[in-house]
């Protein structure tokens, strides 16, 4: 099959792509406003719209007392040079209108835009209000959903049409692959980082992009929502169960439970480092040893970007002995890339515990389990053991 297929992000920024006037093929279904005075839904007057630097987008509260707010990162960054906004305009609804009423600076905390790891978010924190019109903490919010499953209806929120006011749309799941929720309900321009919510108002995912496939005069569109859950596989790059600071469960022992057999998730790294010779990245432990990082795959497991990477002389690396290669981070789902059997990584070390039905990774991980895993080269499958398998 000769398919191409052209990503564009949904505010309107395009990804290796001129833009595909997609806007004009998806006529998407726009909802006239209600009268002023009806009541809004406060699941709704969570879903917020977003400004950084003439960029329009849409965002989620998720954290209504200390308003921490999800977005894409493509709507906090200019994509091209990697560069934040000072700052961004946040906007909330007031009446089923949908009109942005309550306005408030938000400062930029954290962001990631990687295509290759198809990572795309960013978190805000509402900082001081800039309009006349009042609203008081605690902000709206949205709990989340992990454990959302295909074929599960889902609507979508979010400020497209001009971003003159809310929008929503509805539709269904249709897949979860590497990271991304699949769904046809339609995603257009500055719905970038709104909500997607399962049935009892719960967000699973958040709008990224359009995507079309193109095979002669086939044209297929894909609609492509951030998973939850990898935005919180993100954050805890930052440390264990970091992404709790930012988000509110809907089932919090639902989706900890995985975490009772899983042991130490720090390296014990002094220091991250490379040197002029090459791009491999070591952790300088505080033993005095050295771990290496076998893959970028790897690395990313544990860290977030690199920017925690120092240069430093080969002759300074030396001084600390190789013990070993460091594994993926405590947690992980991971499978050889040529054998079936996959496994949840218990520690630093490496030990492995094989996972023994689908039914168990489901329960543990939610139905999208396996988006979740992680290939790791046969070369590099000695770096692991094998410890006792789960419980059926």
């Amino acid at each position: 099959m000769d398919a191409r297929a052209r990503k564009r992000y949904a505010n309107g920024v395009t990804s290796r792509s001129p833009c595909l006037l997609l806007a004009l093929l998806l006529g998407a279904a726009f909802l006239f406003p209600p009268p002023a005075h009806a009541a809004v839904d406060p699941a709704l007057q969570a879903v917020v719209r977003v400004d950084c630097a003439g960029r329009q987008g849409s965002g989620s509260v998720i954290n209504g007392d200390v308003g921490y707010v999800l977005t894409d990162a493509h709507v906090a960054i200019d994509i091209h040079t990697k560069k934040p906004a000072d700052s961004c305009l946040v906007s909330f609804i007031q009446s089923a209108t949908g009109v942005p009423t309550y306005f408030f600076r938000a400062a930029i905390l954290k962001y990631i835009f990687d295509e290759q790891r198809n990572e795309d978010f960013a978190i805000l924190q509402i900082g001081e209000q800039t309009s006349a019109e009042t609203i008081s903490k605690p902000f709206p919010f949205l709990k989340t959903n992990e454990f959302s499953v295909v074929g599960e209806g889902l609507s979508l929120h979010g400020f497209s049409q001009g971003g003159e006011r809310l929008i929503s749309r509805s539709g269904v799941i249709q897949k979860f692959e590497h990271g991304f929720i699949q769904t046809d309900a339609e995603i257009s321009p500055g719905d970038s980082g709104g909500a997607a919510l399962d049935g009892n108002d719960r967000l699973i995912g958040i709008p990224t992009r359009i995507v079309t496939l193109t095979n002669g005069d086939s044209i297929i569109v894909n609609y492509e929502l951030q998973d939850i859950r990898a935005v919180m596989n993100w954050l805890d790059t930052y440390g264990p169960n970091e992404h709790d600071k930012y988000f509110i469960h809907e089932d919090y022992q639902r989706y900890h439970q995985s975490a009772a057999f899983i042991a130490s998730a720090d390296l014990d790294c002094e220091y991250t480092a490379r040197t002029v010779l090459t791009p491999t990245v070591y952790c300088l432990m505080t033993t005095g040893d050295r771990l290496v990082f076998p893959n970028d795959a790897t690395f990313f497991s544990w860290y977030a970007d690199y920017s925690p990477v120092i240069m430093v002389t080969p002759d300074s690396v030396n001084e600390y002995p190789i013990i070993r290669n460091a594994t993926y981070k405590p947690g992980s789902l991971v499978k050889s890339q040529t054998m079936a059997a996959v496994y949840v990584v218990v520690d630093s070390f490496g030990t492995l515990r094989w996972i023994p039905s689908e039914e168990k990774a489901k329960n543990l991980w939610g139905p999208n389990w396996a988006a979740l895993i992680k290939d790791i080269p046969d070369e590099f499958w000695t770096n692991y053991t094998l410890g006792q398998p789960l419980d059926p």
